[in-house]
């Protein structure tokens, strides 16, 4: 097996400390003159939207473009590219949740690309280079999105969640600025710190690991481990910690893939408007149980050299931040349809263990009757 994966992508600079964002301007400046700043509601309340624009570089012109919440849509993607097609910025920068990044991402991505959004969401389309530089600055501990080539996008007119990619989505500049935590609501902490650390164990036990992958895996599900409920319980030392975590796990994850939770989730998201960490954690048991012949060696050694149960950690975080499973008790009407999604996913294909139709449907039957 290589160490490494056969095609490694990074950030051009990754930025870690305290205050970082606050010299986002000074540092888009390598980019050009003319930028985007797209933002969270989050940021503008706290204040941050007016610090990171309070001095720019003599010259430099931001315009700001606020999203609206919820996960990003193709419709939001397609609005944002036309205010890039008609004000020609340098640079896009992205300071917010993963929602925030994937939005600025798929937008800058595809500027100047001549179909719409949902074009590119087909399997076999082409997705053509970025068009415009992407600097990040996560304001959640959770996607990972910051330090991947991954926008994930929903379709509400084909009901439908998926990503779209290119090697050239890779952000220039990543800014992990632990003070961008601090207005994050306790049930975002949750979702997100639950997302890291599902998206930590599937890559750690992807068959597409590379000995370098597990390496940053490892060390993300051990550093959430410590971290999450601290950070749910409004400690903010623990900030730092979960940010620079979750972006290990992005790197991990972005070289390595995912699993069958990721695929699982996915079809699920979008047909209950549920938290895609959530969303993962209710998936956790029962995928867990169908792939322990595969992992049961890595649960193993999980817990001989770091004591480190992972189903019994999510069910006492879940009961601890009391979420509840959006699913129970519920139907999916379109069930060939949800396994024909869950089945193309690339996530389930990188699953420690085959998936076959009937699996995702045995899968799906125990999520919705977990209590």
């Amino acid at each position: 097996m290589n160490l490494l994966p056969s095609t490694l992508l990074l950030p051009q600079q990754t930025v870690a400390k305290a205050g970082a964002v606050l010299g986002l301007t000074q540092a888009a400046a390598a980019f050009g003159m003319r930028g985007l700043l797209v933002y969270g509601r989050s940021l503008q309340r706290s204040g941050m939207l007016d610090a990171i624009l309070s001095e720019p570089p003599f010259g430099m012109s931001v315009r700001t473009w606020c999203h609206a919440g919820g996960e990003p849509t193709v419709g939001a993607v397609d609005a944002l590219r036309e205010e890039l097609r008609e004000n020609r910025p340098d640079w896009v920068a992205a300071v917010g949740g993963g929602s925030v990044i994937d939005l600025a991402k798929a937008a800058a991505g595809l500027a100047n690309a001549p179909e719409n959004t949902a074009f590119y969401q087909t399997n076999g389309a082409a997705i053509p280079p970025a068009a415009l530089p992407l600097i990040a600055a996560p304001a959640t501990a959770g996607t990972g999105s910051e330090v991947t080539v991954v926008a994930v996008l929903t379709d509400p007119a084909r009901n439908l969640k998926q990503s779209i990619r290119h090697p050239s989505y890779m952000p220039k500049l990543v800014l992990l600025d632990p003070c961008l935590l601090k207005s994050c609501p306790p049930a975002t902490v949750a979702a997100a710190g639950l997302d890291a650390f599902v998206q930590a164990f599937e890559s750690y036990t992807s068959r597409l690991a590379t000995p370098f992958t597990r390496a940053l895996s490892e060390l993300a599900l051990v550093r959430i481990a410590h971290a999450l409920l601290p950070l749910y319980r409004g400690n903010s030392d623990a900030a730092a910690e979960m940010l620079e975590a979750s972006t290990l796990a992005g790197v991990a994850l972005s070289h390595a893939r995912l699993g069958v939770i990721h695929g699982l989730a996915h079809p699920l998201g979008v047909r209950f408007h549920a938290a895609h960490g959530l969303v993962c954690a209710c998936c956790l048991p029962a995928c867990l149980a169908f792939n322990r012949p595969a992992i049961q060696r890595d649960l193993d050694d999980l817990k001989a050299r770091h004591g480190l149960k992972v189903e019994a950690l999510v069910n006492a975080w879940v009961g601890a931040m009391t979420l509840e499973n959006p699913f129970a008790g519920g139907t999916v009407a379109d069930r060939d349809a949800f396994i024909r999604e869950t089945l193309a996913s690339g996530s389930t294909a990188a699953n420690p263990r085959p998936v076959t139709p009937e699996d995702v449907s045995a899968l799906l039957d125990a999520v919705l009757a977990r209590p």
